[in-house]
């Protein structure tokens, strides 16, 4: 490197620019700046002198590096060809459960067919799902057919089982996504995660430069490189344990989880678990507008006092929007209640500073609902002024969510500190935790 970050920091300081020669011929246009991730459309941005350090070992970050080249995304575009022709000809789904329906449905609204389901639960071999047989793996011939892996938790270890029993393609979620162009969470099209961080390079460089902590620059770069090479692998090194997302104790106290406002909280699972990890709540707040899993919630906890669920989401603002059914968690239709998953019906969004009262005192505020995260934290703007809470914001419903979602925390509160963890083998379930 022809700059060393303590040269680079003097200029910086001098001029508020300088050049990083990161070799390889590969040369980053620095500024010094607070502004918001927005504004590093030109330039990396560097807040803190210890962020320059950290710049200065990028060679250290594979994909992050690999995102300063013309070829980072050559792998992606030539694998879309392949599993295309794979699917051509007809496919397996390992997974007859949630993901695994919601897969079949869409490879067969793309014209593609579905020989069946697969799957390891020994109890559901023969059973009919959607049309579609289950069959144990070990009764079906394999070699050299397409098999969708459909796991968010599972799916390396079936792509492992799958290459030691047979010569099966093995298609995961994010080859099959981006091979058809299909909507992931909040976005039309997959193919914008795998574009975004080339677009938007030094947005995305400059966010991973905000993160406070190694093991969240070493998450980050592996989240880029599940993106720009349609990996799960990549989950391996990366991956936390599932029953800690949302409240990892590194950025979790207990007493902060004994106030808590859980934004998309489903059947009341998340909150289910947070007491198991920290013992009973003094108050939780629970948000779910989805009808079926809000009924569900209300049989767990509407007998406790201390337990208030609110049958709307959160926004910026007062709001109605049309139920959108295909975002549903409850897509077999498994939740029990008086109101079917396949009803239409309207959300309601409201601020969360206008529900809670002025001494609510919140510790953690979860949000995971489906894009609309922005919103909420705008929404949520005297709260999170006032009692400065953990943040748990789930990052991977928008393909800039690593950097936008971190421009809307540091607007009402610039002295959070910032990390990012993953809690499966594909794209969904990174958090990131303003603390």
């Amino acid at each position: 490197m022809s700059l060393d970050w303590v040269s680079a920091t003097a200029e910086l300081r001098l001029s508020g620019n300088c050049t990083l020669d990161l070799g390889r011929g590969c040369v980053l246009p620095v500024r010094w700046s607070d502004a918001p991730l927005e504004e590093a459309r030109d330039f990396v941005l560097i807040d803190r002198p210890e962020r320059l350090e950290v710049l200065a070992r990028l060679e250290e970050y594979s994909h992050l590096r690999a995102l300063l080249g013309e070829e980072c995304l050559n792998y992606a575009f030539q694998r879309r060809l392949q599993i295309r022709s794979w699917l051509s000809q007809g496919v397996y789904v390992f997974g007859a459960y949630k993901v695994g329906t919601r897969i079949a449905r869409q490879a067969r609204a793309a014209g593609i067919t579905v020989l069946g389901f697969l799957d390891n639960d020994r109890a559901k071999d023969g059973q009919v799902i959607d049309g579609l047989q289950v069959r144990h793996p070990s009764t079906v011939a394999l070699n050299g057919a397409g098999v969708i892996v459909a796991s968010g938790r599972h799916g390396n270890a079936i792509q492992k089982q799958l290459r030691e029993m047979s010569t099966a393609c093995c298609i995961n979620m994010h080859e099959f996504r981006y091979a058809l162009g299909l909507p992931h969470c909040a976005e039309e099209d997959f193919g914008q995660f795998v574009l975004a961080p080339r677009q938007d390079v030094y947005r995305f460089i400059s966010a991973f430069l905000r993160l406070d902590d190694e093991r969240s620059r070493q998450v980050f770069d592996g989240l880029v490189g599940m993106r720009t090479r349609l990996s799960i692998e990549l989950a391996e090194g990366i991956r936390s344990p599932h029953d800690e997302e949302y409240f990892d104790r590194d950025f979790v106290s207990p007493q902060q989880a004994r106030r808590f406002v859980d934004a998309g909280s489903f059947d009341g699972d998340t909150l289910r678990r947070l007491e198991r990890h920290f013992g009973s709540v003094e108050q939780a707040w629970l948000f779910e507008p989805e009808l079926p899993a809000y009924y569900q919630a209300l049989s767990h906890f509407a007998e406790r006092e201390n337990v208030w669920l609110f049958n709307m989401g959160l926004d910026e603002v007062a709001s109605r929007a049309r139920y959108q059914a295909e975002l549903s968690f409850d897509a077999i239709g498994e939740l029990d209640g008086p109101i079917s998953a396949g009803v239409p019906s309207y959300v309601q969004g409201v601020p969360l500073d206008r529900l809670l009262p002025s001494d609510a005192k919140v510790g953690l505020f979860k949000l995971d609902i489906e894009g609309m995260e922005a919103r909420a934290l705008r929404g949520a703007r005297a709260t999170i002024r006032r009692d400065r809470p953990t943040l748990a914001v789930c990052a991977y419903h928008r393909a800039d969510d690593y950097w936008r979602l971190i421009d809307e925390v540091l607007a009402i509160r610039p002295d959070y500190r910032i990390a990012i963890r993953q809690y499966a083998d594909f794209l969904a379930d990174a958090t990131l935790y303003f603390y």
